[in-house]
């Protein structure tokens, strides 16, 4: 989550950028602790497939607002190499869409400027997106909000890992922090989990370490959409959970689902009303 948190925004009048898995056996291949690190092939690319709807609820003058959205990204990634002791990756959007269906109507499509284009990522070996500047330099529009880039998408794609060797049963907390800004928003996103080791299970012929999170933070965003300031504040709580390739060194799924309560203001109007937003969304191998 953070990792896989609201990838898009919507509220009334504008947009703004917020399965295939078989089934498990348990394996009795993995004993004792293990240390996790992504260490992508070099020699193909792995390609996923992935999807997210958000449901955006507001109370405007006592009347309630939803909007729905759907969205897609499928992406092929690839080593490059290491820099330091982190991991350089070769990453190619193939499939980048929104639909929005609100009571104002329906808009959205694909992402046409950017798809096929490739750019560079270093992560650590946790995982930590540590330079987005390429993805940040590819540029689209989004119908009805405007002007967006690809690092808003991969700055949560990859779930982080445990800095230290863990062991079936294993809990362990983490608190992480990202910032991401497009000329229309800056978002932050403050996230503490509660993470555990749930166990060792086999995917397709691939040893998988399965680890589940409990979420809870704080989300704020600043807009600017159609001449006004809009900000958006609120706690958010959440669950996710993971498969993990032990020896093959990428994730297999990542599934989350995530609800935030908080406020939109527009202090220009003297508006204020709640908000709750919730998101669902899968990230998995393509087959």
């Amino acid at each position: 989550m953070k990792r896989n948190l609201l990838k898009y925004f919507i509220t009334a009048g504008f947009v703004t950028v917020f399965s295939g898995i078989s089934h498990f056996a348990m394996s009795q291949n993995t004993v004792g602790p293990v240390k996790l690190e992504y260490n992508y092939p070099a020699d193909k690319s792995i390609i996923y497939a992935g999807k997210s709807t958000m449901a955006q609820i507001m109370d405007i003058q006592g009347q309630t607002m939803q909007t729905d959205v759907n969205s897609a990204m499928d992406c092929s990634v690839k080593a490059m190499g290491k820099q330091d002791n982190n991991l350089k990756l070769a990453i190619v959007v193939d499939t980048l869409g929104q639909t929005t269906n609100s009571p104002m109507g329906s808009s959205g499509g694909a992402m046409q400027s950017v798809m096929g284009k490739p750019f560079n990522m270093i992560i650590s070996p946790e995982g930590k997106p540590l330079d987005m500047s390429e993805a940040t330099s590819l540029v689209y529009n989004v119908e009805g909000s405007g002007e967006s880039n690809l690092s808003q998408s991969m700055s949560d794609f990859f779930p982080v890992l445990p800095s230290k060797p863990i062991a079936q049963g294993d809990v362990w907390n983490m608190s992480d922090s990202i910032s991401t800004k497009s000329s229309a928003m800056t978002m932050k996103v403050v996230d503490n989990t509660v993470n555990k080791l749930e166990g060792f299970e086999n995917s397709d012929g691939i040893e998988c370490a399965k680890i589940s999170s409990q979420h809870s933070g704080i989300w704020t965003m600043a807009i600017q959409s159609q001449g006004m300031d809009i900000f958006i504040k609120g706690p958010f709580t959440g669950t996710s959970e993971f498969l993990f390739a032990v020896k093959e060194g990428y994730f297999i799924r990542n599934t989350s689902s995530t609800k935030m309560t908080g406020t939109l203001d527009i202090t220009s109007q003297g508006l204020s009303m709640p908000i709750v937003i919730e998101v669902k969304s899968v990230n998995e191998l393509k087959k």
